[in-house]
């Protein structure tokens, strides 16, 4: 049997295995966090299939049970946990530097170390460069798959045909068919019994511990006889420490070989790299490298690629159809249109969609196989019916904020990362499984008529809006926003939480009818620091008419007494409450507003000579009592020293104190410990002392609530708490010295960001004119170009690569700031007037997205005022041209006229014209100068003049 010939007919296995570890579920207890047993006589596995493999793995240290006696062999195992018993099988070790690419393996983590040897071993390159996703679940026909490539036997298994005899394989992923196929062939997998005597698979179910074990098992104690196994059917293992490639690969230069011989051209034979530049149908057979497509209205048909095939920006808003094609590479969409992109009868290992400005449609159907598809724009992705198998789509990180994706169809799985992007689910379609990152805070879904998620699981704050439906969730983070949906979802609890604690647990008297107490609930785990459940817990009164409770919050409706119960999953606890009402008409504290270091008081009457006595104040803190130190109170309000524990939740308790001598009753109040901090300078890079920034909830906020104030120290430092989410600052305007100008800012649970900076820009002096370009989080980089009249004649030209025009040792014009970090602002400055035409344009030089998806503004300011003169915002409805030429501004004796250009191109403005010599600078100027760049990292940026 020629085992490398035939290899050759499939998805190259390393491409397929970097596909396969995108499509699992995630937040499942890791073997790791285990606590080995000292003993294997385990309570619950006498009714397990796996019992005496369990058994023999634990007493080989492979496996390990649970404090309370247990296995829990049922229970789902996730990347992580698989890692590590996989690297233990292989009896390799542990190597957590080669898990440092992935952002979301922290290095100190139980699992960093397994993670990096099965990289290095070359069973996985993660699901891309920087992402392991060590959470999801895993599949059987995953695990079949894991394993095979653990024998070494990956080629063996492309190699040997497919044995039939399983009566679900046609249901396997097709990247793991042969691999199921071939551990059934040998004996690995057995497979489950149906009524009419066949056998199943069941490829799609989650695998449990109990099957990990047994597989586990066989790897260990048996795999000479699945080796002896695959020799009988003419296969032998190979090394398994062969690196996956990327999974992303992409182009490093051009190909040299073309094809572009217009309609009809082809070629049925082997061939080395293609493009095609010219509309038509073509037929290119087999393929050893890569195939551009760099024309629209092209079909491609009966072609086998090796290599990756891109389909080029030139495309433009034209369409693309690929019929009966396969690609074991990646396939790159940068150029398409809204009516599509079309993929039939086809197989595409990893399909990846970067059109800037994500006027893209690509349409799945009639029997196309995709391993993964990952979104890096905004994009429609639609699947037809009679489509086959669909990957999981990875809505990844580098979408731009505020970038439309529509998924219309059946998705399988969907992963998503993209922070603040807005994703709709389309009329009656659905998605299987729904994971959403950490990084993904204030993403939205809008849930179409009729559309459903089956299960989501939730890492980040996000909202879900409209008609569909989300049947059950698992929500690990406060502040995700159903409430907008016809229907809640059912919310699942962490496998992980073994019993459920509350405090105050021995119960508690309120002493007036609107008084409040907050239980909190804590989810106990083994092996693992407890969690915060009070959002996630269903709360019930067992008589609501005496005390009502919303997630934990207990109020007195009437005298009495009664039951609080929190539910999580199995577990429950009850709390009694007694309501008695101290004395009718009795001054009660009537609200309490909780920061991290105050409490603002309120009563239902006027109260007098009120001291810190007069309370008592109590806390909570991860499940535990917490004694709040520095404890104060004047005029209405109690401070506290400022709790360090960032990204949890500090629940406050007032209530008056037991004397009752000034008022009764009680409330409680909750903040949580999350918030940013950075460093404010001014153009000169000196910080800015005893600025106020104003911050409003969500991106791009510059009106509406002020919901957090920060003030600057001497040093230019500033910290504010604010709940999870993206806000945005306002610094400077009216009574500064500083320009009204705008920051984004990022309160996460999971980092303390402390590196939001911004630079304020001062007011020009009374002769000067200084123009502020700002944007959103994409491009990463626009700059500023200013064109303008030169003293001793000809035009000047200040640009990032020659910032300072000097005349007579005089700075005339500078580009002042240039931020190359997103954002802005950048600052262009005119020191003095020469009379004459100005052009300001902007060039979009790096990062996703485009310059009219930007929301990029230039503001003017002419003089001391702290309104600009003229402000240009970016149109939305332009393409991927690279320049925008804003306006151009006339200076006559100090008058000055606008003139509104709004043009866009790809050819530079600056090219053709003759630029003067910028001058020579100050000495003093120059040597400044030059030291400021030694401090910054040198930008490597194209020169205008020759970039395309």
């Amino acid at each position: 049997m020629m085992i490398g010939n035939m290899a050759s007919k499939r998805i190259s296995v390393a491409l397929v295995f970097a596909m396969v570890l995108s499509i699992f579920s995630t937040n499942y207890i890791a073997f790791g966090a285990e606590a080995v047993s000292s003993s294997v006589s385990f309570t619950d596995i006498e009714k397990s299939y796996a019992k005496d493999e369990v058994t023999a793995l634990v007493e080989k240290g492979i496996l390990g049970g649970y404090g309370d006696g247990s296995f829990k062999p049922s229970n789902s195992i996730t990347r992580a946990e698989l890692a590590k018993v996989l690297v233990l099988a292989l009896g390799k070790e542990q190597d957590a530097a080669s898990a440092a690419p992935f952002k979301d393996v922290d290095s100190k983590i139980w699992y960093s170390g397994y993670v990096g040897a099965l990289v290095k071993s070359g069973i996985t390159q993660g699901i891309s460069a920087d992402q392991f996703a060590p959470n999801k679940t895993v599949t059987r026909e995953e695990l079949a798959v894991f394993f095979i490539r653990a024998f070494g036997l990956e080629q063996a298994a492309q190699a040997v045909p497919l044995d039939e005899k399983l009566s679900d394989l046609s249901t396997v992923s097709t990247w793991a068919k042969s691999y199921v196929s071939f551990a059934y062939q040998i004996g690995f997998i057995k497979g489950v019994a149906n009524a009419d005597g066949t056998t199943r698979f069941n490829p799609s179910g989650v695998a449990d511990r109990q099957a990990l074990a047994r597989l586990a098992y066989e790897f260990v104690f048996n795999k000479t006889s699945y080796e002896l196994a695959a020799a009988s059917l003419g296969a032998t293992a190979t090394p398994s420490a062969t690196p996956t490639p990327s999974a992303t690969p992409t182009p490093t230069s051009t190909p040299k070989s073309s094809d572009s011989s217009g309609n009809g051209g082809g070629n049925n034979g082997g061939s080395t790299s293609k493009d095609i530049r010219l509309a038509g149908e073509y037929t290119l057979g087999a393929v050893t490298g890569d195939v551009r497509i760099y024309a629209a209205n092209v079909t491609l048909k009966n072609t086998t690629i090796t290599g990756n095939l891109y389909l080029e920006t030139s495309i433009g808003n034209g369409d693309v159809t690929l019929q009966n094609v396969t690609v074991s590479g990646s396939t790159t969409i940068n150029g398409g249109g809204p009516n599509s992109i079309h993929v039939q009868n086809s197989i595409l290992a990893t399909v990846i969609v970067d059109k800037q400005d994500g006027s893209i449609r690509l349409v799945l159907e009639n029997g196309a196989d995709v391993q993964q598809v990952t979104l890096r724009s905004g994009a429609i992705i639609e699947t037809l019916p009679g489509v086959g198998q669909i990957g999981d789509v990875n809505i990844s990180s580098s979408v731009p904020h505020n970038a439309q994706v529509s998924l219309n169809g059946v998705f399988n799985s969907v992963s998503v990362y993209a922070e603040q992007a807005a994703i709709t689910l389309g009329e009656n379609a659905s998605i299987g499984q729904l994971d959403v990152f950490a990084s993904a805070l204030n993403t939205v879904f809008h849930l179409e008529q009729g559309s459903n998620v089956a299960n989501a699981v939730l890492n980040a704050i996000v909202s879900f809006l409209g008609q569909g439906t989300v049947t059950e969730a698992l929500v690990n983070v406060d502040g995700v926003d159903f409430s907008s949906l016809p229907s809640q979802p059912v919310l699942q609890a962490d496998p992980a939480v073994s019993s459920i604690t509350a405090a105050p647990a021995q119960g508690f008297e309120l002493s007036a009818i609107g008084a409040t107490r907050q239980i909190v609930a804590t989810g106990v785990k083994y092996t693992a620091n407890p969690i915060d459940i009070t959002t996630h817990s269903s709360w019930s009164s067992a008589d609501a008419s005496v005390a009502e409770v919303v997630y934990g919050k207990v109020r007195a409706v009437s005298e009495g007494t009664t039951y609080i119960t929190a539910t999580y999953g199995t577990y429950d606890v009850q709390v009694p409450v007694t309501v008695a009402v101290y004395e009718q008409g009795y001054p009660t504290i009537s609200a309490v507003q909780v920061t991290n270091g105050a409490v603002n008081v309120s009563f239902d009457q006027q109260v007098d000579d009120v001291s810190l006595s007069d309370f008592a104040i109590s806390a909570t803190l991860n499940g535990a009592a917490y004694e709040l130190s520095g404890l104060q109170y004047a005029d209405g309000k109690i401070t506290f020293n400022p709790v360090q524990s960032y990204g949890s939740t500090l629940y406050v308790h007032v209530e008056a104190n037991e004397t009752k001598t000034k008022f009764a009753g009680s409330q409680s109040g909750s903040v949580k410990l999350t918030g940013f901090g950075g460093t404010i300078i001014d153009v000169a890079r000196n910080p800015v002392a005893n600025l106020t920034i104003e911050f409003r909830k969500g991106l791009g906020a510059t009106n509406g609530d002020v919901v957090g104030t920060a003030v600057t120290d001497a040093n230019g430092r500033y910290y504010i708490y604010l709940a999870p989410g993206i806000y945005t600052g306002e610094l400077g305007g009216v009574g500064t010295p500083y320009v009204t100008t705008y920051m984004t800012a990022v309160s996460a649970v999971n980092v303390n960001n402390q590196n939001e900076n911004q630079t304020a820009i001062g007011i020009p002096s009374e002769n000067e004119t200084r123009i502020v370009l700002t944007w959103g989080k994409d491009p990463a980089d626009l700059d500023s170009h200013l064109i303008g009249p030169a003293s001793q004649g000809g035009l000047f030209h200040t640009w990032y690569a020659d910032k300072g025009y000097y005349y007579n040792n005089s700075k005339i014009a500078d580009l002042d700031l240039d931020d190359t970090s997103s954002y802005g602002p950048e600052t262009t400055t005119i020191r003095k007037d020469t009379n004459g035409t100005y052009t300001f344009y902007v060039h979009h030089y790096s990062g996703a997205s485009t310059i009219s998806a930007s929301g990029a503004k230039i503001e003017v300011y002419r003089g001391s005022s702290v309104t600009p003169i003229k402000v240009y915002e970016v149109p939305t409805d332009k393409g991927n041209e690279r320049y925008w030429t804003v306006f151009t501004m006339t200076i006559t004796d100090g008058q000055v006229t606008f003139t509104d250009v709004n043009a866009f191109s790809n050819t530079d403005p600056a090219r053709g014209m003759t630029i003067v010599d910028n001058g020579q600078r100050p000495s003093e100027e120059q040597e400044q100068e030059q030291e400021e760049e030694q401090e910054q990292q040198p930008e490597q940026q194209p020169d205008p003049q020759t970039a395309p």
